[in-house]
């Protein structure tokens, strides 16, 4: 009887602690600073770094726990940085995080801090450091009514690069979720252009050349569009974040294919048959999706 109480008694300590689940990745070479510090980092957005990502945990509620501390906050960034040490990773980016007692539908409350998480071996260089200090990214969206300028490329690069310039965009995209459901409804995509990680010649920032990079911002927002209208229009709506995820980065993916396309086609501007030829597809398609929509015409 007593052996039976001790099997149970280490069996409940054993899993009074986060339940984790995990998708790891090949581990980093180990940097020459054998010292492990991972930062973590809470929605960071790493767009345009160069990153090398290691995988992803997760940390949820356990079937049985007998004392909170176990499952709280403090006691799951141990096992993130844990894990992180083990992966040679420098970065933890908590992309999902529900505080005990917090509701967060359709995610069920409980006593337990719970997290997801990604992990990344990023480059430490002149422009990462500023981006992973600062909590907000130099980015202008579609909605902000802003003309880009070459002003707004913050990167120089050499004459000798043989590219002219870099034009650096995504499609930054919002939803709601039904609280009943736990489907994604209300689809909202704009383009988006990142001023940080932008780069361009000195030599090429004229203003005759500026045309290129206002149709770059609207083929952006042509794909962020499409995605808009693919994602309304599903019936049934989807409720699995892997699966939503997955048609967003299609869809980026196609965007970022059509910018190399434009690169290769207009010869970055100087064929100007070809730059008239994107201007007007763009433009056409693009009038279609915003009728009745409020005057995006950039000031």
């Amino acid at each position: 009887m007593r052996k039976l109480l001790l099997l149970v008694s280490v069996a409940l300590l054993t899993a009074c602690s986060h339940k984790i689940s995990t998708n790891f990745q090949s581990a980093a070479p180990a940097p020459a600073d054998t010292t492990c510090n991972p930062e973590i980092r809470k929605k960071s957005d790493l767009f345009g770094l160069n990153t090398q990502y290691l995988g992803s945990i997760t940390l949820d509620e356990p079937v049985v726990y007998m004392r909170r501390k176990v499952c709280s906050e403090e006691a799951a960034m141990e096992i993130l940085k844990t894990n992180a040490c083990n992966l040679n990773a420098n970065l933890i980016n908590i992309t999902l995080e529900i505080k005990p007692g917090e509701d967060a539908p359709p995610y069920p409350r409980s006593a337990c801090y719970r997290c997801i998480a990604n992990y990344y071996y990023v480059e430490i260089n002149e422009t990462s450091k500023p981006i992973l200090k600062e909590d907000a990214r130099k980015t202008i969206g579609w909605e902000d009514k802003t003309k880009i300028t070459w002003d707004n490329f913050l990167i120089e690069l050499p004459e000798t690069s043989e590219i002219p310039y870099e034009f650096s965009s995504r499609i930054y995209i919002s939803w709601r979720i039904s609280p009943w459901t736990g489907a994604f409804k209300d689809y909202k995509a704009q383009g988006t252009f990142y001023c940080d990680v932008s780069k361009a010649k000195k030599s090429f920032r004229t203003a005759e050349n500026e045309k290129q990079i206002e149709l770059l911002f609207s083929l952006t927002h042509l794909y962020a569009k499409r995605l808009e209208q693919d994602l309304n229009s599903r019936k049934p709506k989807i409720s699995n974040k892997r699966k939503l995820y997955g048609i967003i980065n299609m869809y980026d993916m196609d965007m970022k294919n059509a910018v190399t396309r434009f690169y290769v086609e207009t010869e970055y501007g100087e064929n100007k048959a070809a730059l008239q030829k994107w201007e007007d597809e763009i433009n056409t398609e693009l009038k279609q999706f915003t009728v009745g929509e409020p005057d995006t015409k950039r000031k």
